[in-house]
């Protein structure tokens, strides 16, 4: 199976996979539309703003409480869970690796680019050269100060071993990556790749290591430190007194604990076991909003869940049957119903934060021309079989909404459910005719070289179209902005009216936090607990 993404192992219990444990979509976090910093072709390139200075500035630390053990819980845990920040699956090994290191840059919980251990990423001539610039003064948690030796080692050790942050590695060509000075990497590329930040930024396992690195000994640069690990239950870390951020973190440990369901996971809350608890359901944020000691946080994301049509299969290589599907859907109602209202409409193009983002394209049901279209393509009274599984949130309920929507057209759509185990076994993920995926949210470009080009990890609809993988470069290759938005609207155009995917709706986060913490804040990307964002909580 692909080692490079939140589907569970092969080994991973099924029943320790529950809606809640879901595996997210780790293909990499960070990093918005291109970054726009300092040099005129970064900003060329860029189209997601200027990229911030990571957070944690005195003035942003001043007049708050410190110490304290914070204790935050998740499901989906197993006993293959790891602490090697390139090998991690679920949202557990996030959370764990969030607390133990940090990556160049990242998307913060605006889904803004943030810089974090780099000062600076920019093309070097063009978009086949690029230039990392390191901070300076920041130290592993043994004391050794970071260099470009680390960074070399860490892309070289990801790309090589082909773990989990490869794929936005794309083609950087490790070989020749070349230590300028201490702080400072040149990385050659095999072709252009003008969309490297918003990959480097969005993979959230793109965590820098010291080199020689045994994952045995965990040792980043992030604001906790490694004291305990103990798989499919539970990890204790303490506070780094070296690290660089001023004031950081306010807490003296941090424990993430796994839970086995999501019924556990609220009580512990409630009881006063942990004091956050990520990645719940509907149903439990509402009865939590009554709950004495407790706050509910709704996180509008733009992470989604698509329903996946296989464009090489019948009946979805026409693309009067896909478009007909789409068309099926009331998407309103499937929020209402299947989501508990936790989302916003979705118009089967992905993400809605990239400043590239086309907000003229919108989708609503049409009955009518659905079977219109479905009589074009000889398939009325369409039979089809969609494969689900409690994989992420509301998974089998929106399966079970559109199952019901369908039937208005005339179409019959028979649901076969299966584990999560099943469901992402190699023999069957990326191979089920019309099936669901999840992802958290990511760039455009970066959406695309994960799921929608013949390259890409995770193309469960076998998208293989010759003029939109020339658009894909033509994108990455150019230095114009304004360029780059009209090619990526041309691609999105082309999502919208070819594609395989259903996206009836962009996905809330919702996480509930005991009122003895504060620190937190909503977070767009999709991740649990604002982010895994440890470093900034604090008791009240």
């Amino acid at each position: 199976m692909n080692t490079n993404d939140h589907r569970p192992r092969a080994d991973e219990p099924a029943e320790r996979t529950d809606p809640l444990g879901r595996r997210q979509f780790l293909r990499g976090l960070a990093g918005t539309g291109a970054l726009v910093g300092a040099g005129g072709l970064l900003a060329a390139c860029g189209s997601s703003g200027t990229p911030t200075p990571a957070a944690g500035s005195p003035t942003a630390t001043a007049a708050r409480k410190r110490g304290g053990s914070l204790k935050v819980g998740l499901t989906g845990g197993s006993g293959s869970d790891t602490l090697d920040p390139h090998k991690g699956l679920t949202y557990l090994d996030t959370a764990r690796a969030q607390s133990l290191y940090q990556p160049l840059l990242q998307l913060n919980t605006r889904a803004q680019s943030e810089f974090v251990l780099a000062e600076e990423i920019s093309p070097h001539g063009s978009t086949s050269q690029w230039v990392i610039r390191l901070r300076s003064g920041i130290t592993f948690h043994d004391g050794k100060p970071l260099t470009a030796d680390d960074v070399i080692f860490t892309l070289s050790r990801i790309k090589n071993q082909k773990l989990t942050g490869s794929t936005p590695l794309g083609p950087v060509d490790v070989k020749g990556l070349k230590k300028l000075d201490k702080h400072t990497v040149l990385v050659p590329m095999t072709s252009p790749y003008g969309s490297f930040l918003d990959q480097l930024a969005y993979w959230y396992y793109l965590y820098v290591v010291p080199t020689g690195f045994n994952p045995n000994k965990p040792n980043g640069t992030g604001p906790f430190k490694y004291q305990s690990f103990t798989p499919g239950q539970r990890s204790v870390f303490v506070r780094n007194p070296n690290y660089w951020k001023p004031g950081l973190p306010y807490v003296d440990s941090v424990t993430i604990i796994d839970f086995s369901d999501s019924t556990s996971l609220q009580n512990a809350l409630v009881t006063g076991v942990i004091h956050g608890a990520g990645a719940l359901e509907g149903a439990q944020i509402a009865a939590l909003k009554s709950t004495g000691g407790v706050r509910t946080v709704t996180s509008h994301t733009g992470a989604i869940t698509p329903f996946t049509m296989r464009v090489d299969q019948a009946p979805f290589n026409d693309v009067n049957v896909r478009q007909a599907m789409r068309l099926l859907v009331n998407r309103p109602q499937l929020i209402a119903s299947a989501l508990d209202g936790f989302a916003t409409v979705g118009a089967d193009v992905s993400s809605p934060y990239d400043p590239n983002y086309d907000t003229s394209l919108h989708r609503s049901q049409d009955i009518a021309q659905a079977k219109s279209l479905l009589k074009k393509a000889g398939q009325e009274n369409l039979t089809v079989q969609l494969v689900t599984s409690p994989v992420a949130t509301g998974t089998v309920a929106m399966s079970t909404v559109l199952k019901q929507q369908a039937s208005a057209a005339g179409v019959t759509i028979n649901l076969k459910q299966v584990d999560p185990t099943t469901f992402f076994s190699p023999a069957n993920y990326l191979h089920w005719t019309f099936s669901q995926d999840f992802y958290n949210y990511s760039p455009y470009l970066a959406q695309v070289a994960q799921s929608l080009l013949p390259t890409s990890p995770f193309n469960e609809t076998h998208w293989s179209l010759p003029h939109y993988i020339d658009l894909n470069k033509q994108a990455n290759a150019t230095a114009n902005a304004s360029t780059r938005k009209q090619i990526e609207h041309e691609m999105q155009m082309i999502d919208f009216n070819e594609g395989g995917y259903i996206i009836p709706a962009f996905i809330a986060a919702l996480d509930a936090y005991s009122t003895k913490i504060t620190g937190y804040s909503a977070a767009r990307v999709g991740q649990p607990l604002s982010d895994f964002d440890f470093e900034h909580y604090s008791f009240v």
